[in-house]
């Protein structure tokens, strides 16, 4: 299991990579919708947000098994949410690309 603030760092570098790919292509890409770009760009600081958080209140401080099981739930979390972005990035710039 990484330390926290390892993990802190790579949850800030990967919302700082989603932020700049959104942020480019809402400026290169003519064609996107810039409301949606926006809603994107709102999910990712919210993911950053809750997941440091999380990272930073584990419950059951006592019982190694327990922390381990809640670090375990949260990589998993936010593995699923950060796929969740890509799709929503993806359908952002579909067929807007010419």
């Amino acid at each position: 299991m990484a330390k926290r603030r390892t993990l802190k760092r790579d949850i800030s570098y990967i919302a700082g990579e989603l932020f700049t790919e959104v942020l480019v292509a809402k400026m290169l890409v003519s064609k996107i919708d810039q409301g949606a770009a926006d809603i994107v760009l709102t999910r990712i600081l919210d993911m950053q947000d809750e997941y440091i958080k999380r990272v930073s209140h584990p419950g059951g401080k006592d019982n190694k098994k327990v922390v381990k099981a809640y670090y375990k739930k949260l990589v998993t979390d936010l593995q699923a949410e950060i796929e969740a972005i890509l799709l929503a990035i993806e359908e952002l710039s579909k067929d807007k690309i010419a």
